[in-house]
């Protein structure tokens, strides 16, 4: 059984080309220890960098067992220069990070702060249970399935704050969005080019947002490839011998 990782566009992507090839798979949006490894042909990792189970663990467990690994990691987006971007590397750092910059801007503007997330619903729950929100407004940018406009729902967002929304986005989209939603910081995570960083950074920047982003941090290990078609051409070159 192959088994595709992840929950982003991307893997849905990935899973009707599997589907429309007829290949045998099961996609799960997040993979525990003792889920499916003991049963895989193939793991097709297509998850976030940022989820509870790191890349190289996997790889690492991966091979242990025999099981074909590959990685779908975009290249890391070219930064620009400038004091409104603040790059963190993890999700612990993103919070301290946000709970900052909310409590100076609250100050300054004496006023609710709008966080534009567009890093979809996981790890939601640490931003609504934060201290911070209490003095902020969160809008949330989700892949528009009903499961996650559920559990944004679930968790006390409202409806006009739920935006779902298949990127990645324009400039010219991100720009109208962040202004529509009076968006005074955006948080947001390194997800390449293809993902729409260069946009959503752009976008800020030019109307003086602040931007929390979270960055990859560096993996050597398993297999890698670094767009979707270098994943389905792999797939058709292996998955008959899997």
């Amino acid at each position: 059984m192959i088994i595709l990782l992840g929950k982003s566009a991307a893997a849905l992507e990935i899973s009707e080309y599997l589907k429309n090839r007829g290949v045998e798979f099961s996609r799960i949006e997040t993979l525990t220890e003792t889920t499916c490894l003991q049963t895989s042909s193939l793991i097709l990792d297509v998850s976030h960098p940022f989820s509870s189970i790191g890349f190289v663990p996997l790889s690492q467990r991966c091979e242990q067992q025999g099981i074909p690994y590959l990685r779908l990691e975009r290249p890391e987006t070219l930064i620009p220069a400038s004091p409104l971007i603040y790059p963190v590397y993890n999700w612990e750092e993103a919070l301290l990070r946000l709970e900052e910059r909310v409590a100076k801007l609250y100050r300054e503007k004496r006023r609710t702060i709008t966080i534009f997330i567009t890093t979809g619903s996981n790890k939601l729950e640490s931003i609504v249970h934060s201290s911070f929100a209490r003095s902020a407004r969160l809008v949330v940018r989700v892949l528009p399935e009903e499961h996650l406009i559920r559990k944004c729902s679930e968790l006390g967002i409202r409806p006009k704050d739920i935006i779902g929304m298949q990127g990645p986005f324009s400039k010219g989209i991100n720009k109208a969005l962040f202004k529509f939603y009076k968006a005074d910081l955006v948080l947001t995570r390194d997800s390449g080019l293809e993902g729409g960083t260069d946009t959503k950074m752009s976008a800020a920047l030019e109307l003086g947002l602040e931007i929390v982003l979270i960055k990859k941090t560096s993996n050597s290990s398993g297999c890698t490839v670094h767009t979707i078609k270098e994943l389905l051409d792999w797939v058709d070159a292996h998955v008959q011998h899997i």
